[in-house]
């Protein structure tokens, strides 16, 4: 079984490793559009160019499904990829709903600019938010901060979050991370909120993934054996992206070769 995941950069790598915990003897293979990121500030058609370039990447792989693990790029490209695509595609959204259903009062949405004025976010508010509980930020430059992965980006993340949304908060009980970068910084966000609740769709996407390819409900996520393996490639600086993904996943205490493709 092979399953492409695509991202415009490094994010989606915690939606592949949220995709092992159900299908751990899956055949991976990464693709980040480091060419043409962030997608965040791009036009609706730039992006949709940009998504069927990649999935052309993997059609020429043979993979049984194609994981877009950018949320931008599922906002502005999947339902028109899902119309001539061979292979099941599953898009990643903001856990709003989830989110509305297991807590109280006001949620925050971070999100990049393009997936805030997006008109899917704008339907998905529509149907699941009748009482108006969801507030969405555009965070721009967050992901291109926590992408770059210089040795003190940790720090300039803070320091972005204390300049441009700490003063946001307002009354917010939980914060719904619409963009899969900032899925990194999620242990920093709970210390930063005192703790408030946090989802992304991560999980959603993997249990989707499970379902679409083994018709069947997943069972319990279980960790995966260490180490994994990843084959990974790049339509920029690969070589560089490597070691930075690399980086990324063992400051999460995760084990995994990552193979060139």
């Amino acid at each position: 079984m092979r399953v492409g995941v695509f991202d415009s950069g490094l994010g989606g790598l915690s939606t592949w490793l949220a995709c092992t915990r159900y299908l751990a003897e899956a055949e991976y293979f990464f693709f980040a559009d480091t060419a043409n990121a962030p997608y965040g500030d791009r036009r609706v058609a730039e992006v949709q160019a940009f998504t069927k370039a990649a999935y052309q990447r993997f059609l020429q792989l043979d993979v049984d499904a194609l994981v877009i693990a950018c949320n931008t790029a599922t906002s502005a490209a999947a339902a028109p990829l899902r119309q001539y695509a061979s292979m099941p595609i599953i898009g990643i959204e903001p856990a709003i709903k989830v989110a509305l259903q297991e807590s109280s009062g006001e949620l925050l949405l971070l999100a990049t600019e393009l997936t805030v004025r997006g008109a899917k976010l704008e339907k998905l508010l529509r149907d699941c938010d009748p009482e108006r509980r969801v507030r969405a930020l555009a965070c721009p430059g967050w992901m291109e901060i926590i992408e770059g992965q210089r040795v003190d980006w940790r720090e300039r993340a803070s320091d972005y979050w204390q300049e441009k949304i700490a003063a946001q908060l307002g009354d917010t009980t939980a914060l719904v991370l619409g963009c899969t970068h900032y899925c990194w910084l999620r242990e920093e966000i709970s210390v930063w909120t005192g703790g408030s609740a946090i989802f992304d769709g991560n999980d959603g996407v993997a249990r989707q993934l499970y379902r679409l390819l083994h018709r069947c409900e997943p069972p319990p996520p279980a960790a995966p054996r260490e180490p994994l393996t990843l084959h990974f490639s790049a339509s920029a600086d690969a070589e560089q992206k490597m070691v930075a993904a690399q980086r990324l996943l063992q400051g999460a205490g995760v084990r995994a070769r990552i193979l060139p493709f």
